[in-house]
């Protein structure tokens, strides 16, 4: 008897220390930011202030590309950051400004974009704005890529590419809208 009583008392302790090990949450310390540290939105934005007035925002952070995206009150600038995702490398100008490409969307039609070549060794870009109408943008003369794009607002997105080579200008673009017709093709920036 003692050792069926004995069994069922261990049993029972098993029982009640898995439940409470279960049930009880396991929480990790938070890290505790170090005095003076910043988080690389406000690092990012306090550099975009600086140069080009109130920054509104970091509309995107595309680990992938290592690019950021800051809104100021005159356009959006993408920003190389570090590949730990701690650090500003290199703002990226020009600037897409947002009224240079209202005023100019008759001449150049519904995509602006800006070439950045050599950045950093190894690293260009291409990036610019689309109105809603395009839904898809093909760059010919970077290997028929498609690029990312983002919403910023009304009417209004970010598209962009990065590449390890130089991006050979004149550019070529092909823009369509959605039901697949080209709005657009074979647009040429120097």
């Amino acid at each position: 008897m003692s050792k069926k009583f004995l069994g069922a008392l261990l049993c029972l302790g098993v029982i009640v220390v898995v439940y409470f090990s279960t049930s009880l949450p396991i929480t990790a310390p938070s890290p505790t930011p170090s005095p003076g540290s910043t988080s690389l939105e406000e690092k990012i934005c306090a550099k975009v202030s600086a140069h080009y007035g109130d920054c509104k925002r970091i509309i995107l952070i595309d680990t992938n590309s290592n690019l950021a995206f800051a809104e100021s009150e005159l356009g959006i600038l993408p920003v190389l950051i570090s590949k730990d995702h701690t650090d500003i490398v290199k703002m990226i100008h020009p600037l897409l400004y947002f009224q240079e490409f209202k005023e100019e969307k008759e001449e150049r039609g519904p995509i602006s974009w800006a070439v950045k070549n050599n950045v950093q060794k190894d690293f260009s870009v291409i990036s610019g704005f689309a109105t809603d109408e395009v839904k898809t943008i093909i760059i010919n003369s970077a290997g028929d890529r498609q690029p990312n794009k983002f919403f910023v607002r009304d009417n209004l997105w970010v598209w962009y590419i990065t590449s390890k080579d130089k991006i050979n200008l004149p550019l070529s673009v092909t823009v369509y809208d959605a039901n697949g017709q080209i709005i657009s093709g074979g647009n040429e920036a120097e």
